[in-house]
């Protein structure tokens, strides 16, 4: 297992925000990539802060979810936390 702390903050909490969304709406990981049209390789390390999530990546999710963008961004890390 890879070591994250040279990762920026914003990436791991971006990553951690998309996972719990995910996982709130019963969906894999495979089962998100293929919504987004990416691998589940990436959604994988995104969500665990090895990659950083593209705004068109973020984009995506957020849509699926039926989130505004600012909810899986740094900025709405918080306020999704608290409710996932």
């Amino acid at each position: 297992m890879s070591d994250n702390s040279d990762r920026p903050p914003e990436d791991l909490r971006v990553g951690a925000t998309i996972k719990a969304l995910r996982e709130a709406h019963g969906l894999s990981t495979d089962q998100l990539a293929r919504a987004i049209g990416k691998s589940g390789q990436l959604v994988r390390a995104v969500e665990v802060g090895r990659r950083h999530a593209t705004p068109q990546v973020c984009r995506k999710i957020a849509d699926t979810f039926g989130v505004p963008l600012a909810a899986i961004t740094v900025e709405g890390y918080e306020r999704i936390a608290e409710s996932a």
